[in-house]
């Protein structure tokens, strides 16, 4: 933490109000750096735990991928998409008409017994 203090270089305070630069460094880990990822709750002596696990896998990734090029992942790539094919999609179409259509027929039936 003491490292980060002496890299932090802050004109004005960014979460504002008076702040010192151990609280504005907790806060930048705390709500900019991997911000997705929840503090660990449990652990009172390392709130970080999860984010530096996922920060070690991910260098850990990129020392993979420069000695190995076979475990580049391209995000682009086709294969790694999630697809919806057309009968799932049609699947879904058909439950959302035939739930409307059940709806529809209960409201026309409870307006034909209350004559």
């Amino acid at each position: 933490m003491d490292y980060l203090v002496s890299k932090l270089r802050v004109s004005k305070s960014m979460f504002g109000g008076k702040k010192t630069k151990h609280e504005e460094v907790k806060d930048i880990l705390d709500k900019i750096i991997l911000s997705h990822i929840k503090l660990s709750e449990g652990s009172a002596y390392m709130p970080y735990m999860a984010k530096t696990r996922y920060m070690a896998l991910m260098i850990r990734r990129i020392i993979d991928a420069i000695y190995d090029p076979t475990k580049l992942d391209d995000k682009d790539y086709y294969g790694n998409k999630r697809l919806e094919l057309a009968g799932q999609l049609i699947s879904l179409l058909f439950e959302d008409l035939f739930k409307r259509f059940q709806f529809d027929l209960k409201k026309m039936i409870d307006r034909e017994l209350s004559r």
